[in-house]
């Protein structure tokens, strides 16, 4: 068996047009790069609040199930493959699927460490629980709501400052 190796320090930029994923039937993406085929890769986005389409690191787990990153692709606007595109593309949305908050009717705390948000979101209307609602329940840049309910679903609002009046008074306690 060939022996792995693995630089930790090394930012590995990818070349598009080398990368050949293709999905399983189960679901996980396989790579087959410079002459290696990776299975279960793990694409992920480095900085997801800010570019959904830059800097996608691909990793997978080694046999001895230790994190391997094969490396970042600088954008999915450099792949020419419009397929290979769609389906990194695809498989992010997947991954990354968070229902937007569209309106807000009620925050209830249970008073052991929970509280719980009813509200319209994309997908519906839920009532969010949330747990360590001070790590979960976060505004960011100052008008944007990122929440982590207790499944580990996301949820996020691109600016709380968008919803209602009453949307805002119920959340202020809180943000």
């Amino acid at each position: 068996m060939e022996q792995e190796i693995y630089e930790v320090d090394k930012l590995n930029i990818l070349d598009c047009d080398k990368l050949k994923f293709s999905q399983e039937e189960s679901g996980y993406l396989t790579l087959e790069y410079e002459g290696f085929t990776y299975h279960k890769v793990n694409p992920t986005r480095l900085i997801p609040f800010h570019s959904k389409n830059e800097y996608i690191s691909v990793n997978y787990e080694n046999e001895e199930k230790e994190f391997r990153e094969v490396g970042v692709i600088r954008s999915l606007e450099d792949f020419n493959d419009e397929k290979q595109k769609k389906l990194l593309s695809d498989y992010l949305e997947y991954k990354y699927h968070m229902p937007e908050i569209t309106k807000v009717y009620s925050i209830r705390d249970n008073m052991q460490g929970a509280i719980f948000v009813k509200a319209d979101t994309t997908c519906g209307s839920k009532t969010i629980c949330i747990t360590d609602w001070y790590q979960n329940f976060r505004l960011r840049d100052g008008c944007y709501l990122y929440i982590n309910d207790a499944d580990g679903n996301k949820y996020f609002c691109p600016d709380v400052y968008k919803l209602g009046k009453k949307d805002i008074r119920i959340l202020e306690n809180y943000i």
